[in-house]
């Protein structure tokens, strides 16, 4: 059997996101994207493997793109397994979720949140019974390894 030349190979494995497929590298994200964008959609797996698309508001802070939630379905897919693709304009883009619990971070993520969605986001800020679960999303890269572990 003829083997495939190793770096198509490689290509092969990075573009179904197999981990391991080649080196790390950063990706390329242009964060005007998601800054730009009012709504985007959260692709997580349910439990039972059916593909879950969930509308959500983000922003932009220190070169990463954060959401918040609280107890949803799409967190506790991402408590199972932090890998998730981001959509936006119909592209598809693969991140990690990471929870974020640092007072300062989530302050000045909730502040992003005021200045971006204006007098609706300070409304539901008051109304709201409890703090969010605040998520930072950090793209994979070729070779990402496993789950990351909450920060804060």
């Amino acid at each position: 059997m003829r083997r495939p030349h190793p770096l198509l190979a490689a290509s092969l494995l990075a573009a179904l996101g197999v981990a391991g497929a080649g080196p790390a590298r950063a990706i390329e994200i242009d964060w005007a994207a998601f800054q730009d964008e009012s709504v985007i959609e959260i692709l997580t797996v349910d439990p039972d493997g059916d593909p879950r698309e969930t509308k959500v508001w983000v922003v932009v802070v220190d070169a990463a793109a954060w959401v918040r939630t609280n107890d949803s379905r799409w967190l506790a897919n991402l408590r199972r397994d932090p890998a998730l693709r981001l959509r936006v304009r119909d592209q598809d883009y693969a991140f990690f979720a990471e929870e974020v619990t640092d007072p300062a971070a989530t302050g000045l993520v909730e502040e992003a949140f005021k200045a971006k969605y204006g007098w609706i986001q300070r409304v539901m800020s008051a109304l709201r019974m409890r703090e969010p679960t605040v998520l930072r999303l950090t793209p994979r890269t070729r070779a990402a390894g496993g789950p990351r572990r909450p920060v804060g």
